[in-house]
């Protein structure tokens, strides 16, 4: 199996992942507010606005949820100086408990921020075009949730995302590539040995 099969895209632009199967895809990232904090009734109103949000649609839709983790060495750093710093007594010791803490949280790979992105698949010739009235009608239904913060997937994101999903270890301590030189994944050969444009 080559490289070209096993990477499961063909190009990414205009904010869209383009599939070699032909399907395109669009997402959106969402941030939720924590339901915990919100009451009753406006869990209920929040639910019902994402669905409905969802429903309108018209497309099939995926959930991506994407743990990344967090490099917490220079918090921790931060919090060791604090500690040497801070008198004997009580606030010391919760100062040097919560540092145990956030330590153990590291140590055990715990330290992770989730990421959640809503994925669009269209085929045909329009789906591009389609993916972008959807896109702002998804926006607009999502901008009226109180608390929900939602932006089209950008280029950029798209290539933060993959970097996760391929490089997840790596994802903490370095960035994701710019794409000023990136290039197509692949292209398809024609029969003259040609790329197709």
């Amino acid at each position: 199996m080559t490289t070209q099969q096993w990477v499961p895209l063909t190009d990414l632009h205009d904010g869209c992942l383009f599939r070699p199967d032909g399907v395109v895809v669009a997402g959106v990232t969402i941030r939720p507010p924590a339901l915990g904090l919100k009451s009753q009734a406006e869990q209920g109103q929040l639910i019902q606005g994402l669905q409905a949000a969802l429903d309108g649609i018209g497309c099939p839709v995926e959930i991506l949820t994407l743990p990344r983790p967090i490099d917490l060495d220079r918090y921790l750093a931060a919090l060791d100086t604090r500690l040497q710093a801070t008198p004997i007594g009580d606030r010391r010791r919760v100062l040097g408990d919560y540092l145990r803490w956030v330590s153990g949280l590291v140590r055990q790979g715990e330290a992770v921020e989730r990421r959640s992105y809503l994925l669009m698949t269209r085929t045909g010739p329009d789906a591009l075009a389609e993916h972008r009235t959807t896109l702002r009608g998804l926006l607009e239904d999502l901008s009226r949730l109180r608390g929900v913060e939602a932006a089209a997937l950008t280029d950029a994101d798209w290539r933060s995302v993959l970097f996760l999903m391929f490089h997840s270890t790596r994802a903490a301590f370095e960035p994701a590539p710019d794409g000023q030189r990136a290039t197509p994944v692949y292209r398809a050969r024609t029969s003259a040995g040609g790329d197709v444009s």
